[in-house]
């Protein structure tokens, strides 16, 4: 492996992963991704006929729903001699799991308002007002590692099209406060229009009234390819999501949770329910069923199936 000038730490979940991603997709040769070794593969599936940035593994403990013990050996001096550790996060212990993995680079870190106002409610008052603007994270990738943002905007605004549509429903995610309860309703409406598949991770439960027979359970390679037969995806806020777009597909995010400006890749569509929060500071994540979701009309419509026209600007639509 070669030694890059920059490498974009992002141990988290595969969201982070992908959105740091991007960024390192637009200069391999000066930039490399260190991120979790379970997200290496799809990540290689999903920029299938693209020049794939170095990944390097970053296998950390604390950054799993279920806490474990991980070793944090530092890695080969040839990949991290004079190279400039790059991270949005915020975390003090992603700068220590940095310093550990990585001592013999510089570690440059951002994120640290951001991190905080999601832990207190009085840092985050100026966000959740609307006085202040929520950061996007696409975009600071991007501005931390210098690379032009208008050159990640038009790669994600290269929309595959098709004259017949095909809409996928991923109706997974980790947590059940971020899935899309009605999807059984928005899978049978969508069925009377258009082609549409619903399908979830080998370990995602599922909302009421989906059976297992009604999902395929995809992960890596067969995740991209259902993704790459499709014209528009539906998901959750979920990892899924951002390979969707990751694969320029017309990505349509359901949500009810904290705004979704700091998720959103760009091209993509929040259809957020008006109840949903601002700023940082939203609840906590947990396996309850969340009230207050978008109408599944309210959905079905905004797909305009008949002719979508993309734009690369982040949307967000409120629905009662």
């Amino acid at each position: 492996m070669q030694n890059h000038k920059l490498i974009l730490f992002e141990p988290w979940n595969l969201g982070d992963a992908v959105i740091a991603f991007a960024t390192a997709l637009q200069d391999p040769e000066r930039i490399a991704l260190a991120c979790s070794s379970r997200w290496h593969s799809i990540l290689r599936h999903a920029a299938c006929g693209m020049d794939v940035p170095t990944l390097i593994p970053a296998d950390l403990g604390y950054v799993t729903r279920h806490k474990h013990k991980a070793s944090m050996k530092a890695l080969p001096m040839e990949l991290t001699r004079g190279a400039t550790v790059l991270s949005i996060r915020g975390d003090v212990r992603d700068y220590r799991a940095a310093k550990a993995l990585f001592p013999d680079s510089t570690i440059k870190m951002t994120g640290w308002i951001s991190f905080l106002a999601k832990r207190s409610a009085l840092i985050d008052y100026g966000f959740a007002k609307g006085w202040l603007g929520v950061r996007n994270r696409y975009e600071a990738w991007a501005r931390l590692a210098g690379v032009d943002w208008s050159k990640i905007q038009d790669f994600y605004a290269q929309h595959r099209t098709s004259s017949i549509p095909s809409v996928v429903i991923h109706v997974g995610a980790q947590w059940r406060s971020k899935q899309f309860p009605d999807a059984a309703h928005l899978l049978q409406s969508l069925r009377r229009i258009c082609n549409v598949k619903a399908i979830a991770g080998p370990g995602d439960p599922l909302p009421e009234g989906i059976r297992e027979s009604d999902v395929s359970r995809l992960v890596d390679g067969g995740l991209v390819t259902a993704f790459a037969a499709s014209t528009h995806v539906v998901a959750n806020d979920s990892g899924p999501m951002h390979i969707a777009a990751l694969l320029r597909c017309r990505t349509f995010v359901v949500t009810n949770r904290a705004a979704m400006r700091e998720w959103m890749a760009p091209a993509a569509v929040s259809i957020e329910a008006q109840a949903s929060f601002r700023g940082y500071h939203a609840p906590r994540l947990s396996d309850a069923i969340l009230p207050e979701w978008p109408e599944t009309e309210a959905i079905v419509n905004q797909l305009d199936l008949k002719g979508f026209v993309p734009s690369r600007d982040v949307h967000s639509v409120a629905v009662s």
